[in-house]
Formats: structure tokens, sequence, C-alpha cells
């Protein structure tokens, strides 16, 4: 399935990024564990959108997301390997989230293995990818971990590591604040100014926005992708979101009443996939622009059931309803 072989995929992070793989990567994979999946989701909700080293990393994560996305297309024997790498930091990592994090160590065979799929990862990766991974390899050496223990290493992080230049986000006029703007191949967008923006480094189309810090609770905040697509009129149905869901699987779905991008929204799940979807796809006739725009939530009891309709036009999704109503030609 093509949805989860894409999580599959991004797990690569953990590798790519993750100096420990607890506090330098976005970690999002499926594996036919969904224990092992589940862990590694908890693990970006969990410690990584919780300090402000877990949220660059999480941003570089999505800055290369589509590029290793291409590169696993191209070496799809990989998978395997990393499947393997990544499955050795599960049960360490289990013992982090659930607060016994220091009784389980990073070993030699630990490091090997990941300065093994970084070399891997950098080999046939693009420049801006290599440059990365060996930045964040000189800004914490991967044989100093050797022999501390889950929190050590996590603490050990947190305490070294100082932020890059901080962008300055275009806050909204008379917004106190709780929006942001961004305007991309010529569309005006809104989204919360509590999120960070992170463009794709191979798909200049593709934008991530990534939560911080500063949301309600109940907003459940979820990393958002907007796609913005010069398409002609003729093809736009083809690039709808909602033509790869079965009827089943669709939750809900709606009319976006705007006038310069209408459109549809609608709520969709896989099933025995701990990943939901709330899409929407609008386009503008005149300039023949479309925007995707797609939550990924993280799936428990409590967020399956707040799917429902009647949620994201009130509160929990509040700032995806907003950013569907605030998009127009600039």
């Amino acid at each position: 399935m093509k949805l989860k072989k894409r999580w599959l995929i991004a797990a690569i992070v953990l590798a790519v990024f993750s100096i420990l793989a607890t506090q330098i990567s976005s970690v999002r994979a499926t594996f036919s564990d969904m224990h092992a999946a589940m862990i590694l989701l908890r693990l970006e909700t969990e410690i990584m959108q919780k300090t402000p080293a877990g949220r660059y990393y999480e941003s570089l994560f999505w800055k290369h997301n589509d590029e290793v996305i291409e590169i696993t297309r191209e070496y799809p024997e990989h998978r395997v390997e990393f499947s393997r790498i990544t499955r050795m930091f599960v049960p360490e990592l289990e013992a982090l989230l659930n607060g016994k994090g220091d009784s389980v160590y990073i070993t030699p065979k630990h490091i090997e293995n990941l300065k093994a799929e970084l070399a891997w990862f950098a080999s046939v990766g693009s420049p801006a990818l290599r440059e990365d991974i060996e930045r964040e390899q000189q800004r914490f050496p991967l044989d100093q971990f050797i022999g501390m223990t889950m929190s050590e290493a996590q603490d050990f992080v947190n305490s070294s590591w100082t932020p890059a230049s901080i962008i300055d986000k275009s806050l909204v006029p008379d917004s106190n604040g709780k929006w942001a703007y961004y305007v991309h191949n010529g569309v005006y967008f809104e989204y919360p100014s509590s999120y960070n923006l992170q463009i794709s480094e191979s798909q200049e189309d593709s934008i991530y926005l990534i939560p911080s810090t500063g949301m309600p609770d109940y907003w459940n905040p979820c990393v958002i992708r907007v796609r913005i697509l010069n398409i002609p009129s003729a093809e736009k149905d083809k690039y709808n979101p909602r033509s790869g869901y079965s009827p089943e699987n669709v939750l809900w779905e709606a009319k976006i009443q705007n006038a310069e991008f209408p459109g549809i929204d609608f709520a969709a799940i896989i099933p025995d996939y701990p990943v939901s979807h709330i899409h929407s796809f609008q386009y503008n006739d005149t300039n023949q622009i479309a925007v995707r725009m797609s939550v990924y939530v993280y799936k428990n009891s409590e967020t399956t059931s707040s799917l429902g309709y009647s949620e994201p036009s009130s509160q929990r999704y509040e700032y995806f309803q907003h950013m569907m109503e605030s998009l127009r030609i600039q």
C-alpha cells in the first residue's frame, strides 16, 4: 500500500538524523510489528516536540523527507537493512518513553550500525542531505554516546544543543499573535504562529508545518503538509486525494466555501494503521493552482473518535479550518 510504504520510508530518518534515536529525528514508521511503529510515533509526540533540540531535528526531518522517499524508491532493497537497524533501538526507546531510560544503555553495536546507515545515506543523497548529516555528526560525534544510558544521552543532547538563527515569522495583523502568514507560488495562507514552517529541500511545492509550543491542548496539534501545485484544469481531479480512499474508509467529506479557492475537505482512516488523515483539496480555476493540505493524525481511541464531522469546524482542528478559509491569490 502506497501510504504504508511512505511511513516505512520516512522512518529512515531515525538513522539519517538520529544521533542516538532519542532526540535527533522525527520518526515515522510502519512495520508488520505495530507495537514498534507506535513506539516510534510516541517518540515524536512525547519527546521530539517537547524541547528546542527535538523540534529542530523534527524540522530537519521534514526538510529532507521527500528526498528520503525518493532514495528508498530507488534502493528498495535497503529497506530491510534499515528496518533491522531501527528495530535495534525500539526496546531502549520504549524504556525511555516509559520513564525507565536510566536502565538501558547505548552499546557499541548500536553506534556501529547507526554510523554505517548514516554513511550509506550520505553516499546516495543530495549535497544538501550529505551536508546536514555531516554537520550533525560534527555537532554530536556518535562514539561519545557509547556507554551512556538513554536518559543520560537525552539530557546531554538537550543541554549541549545550541539553536541556529531564528527566522522571524510574519504575523497576521490584529490576530493577537495567534496566526502567521506565508506566501508561496503566489498563494497566501495563514497558519498557527506556534508552528514552525519548513520547506522541503527536494520538492519546493511542499511546505511542512510542525507543532512547537504555546498551542491549546484541545487542538491536538499535528504535522500539516501544504502542497501548492500548478495544474491544468483538465488534470485537477487526478490530484485530488479523495480518489485514493475507498468509500468505507472516508468518515465524512464537505465542501469548502472559499470564493477564490473552493474545494472539499474530508477525514479518512486506514484500517490497522496508526495514522489517520484530514485532507483538503482546493483549486483556483483562473490561475490553475491547486492547494492540497493534509493533517497527519496519530490514532488512538480519543483521536479516532475526534475525527467526527463537527470537530474540524469547531475547536479541535480549528487551525486546519482556518488555513482552508485563509487561502487566496496574492
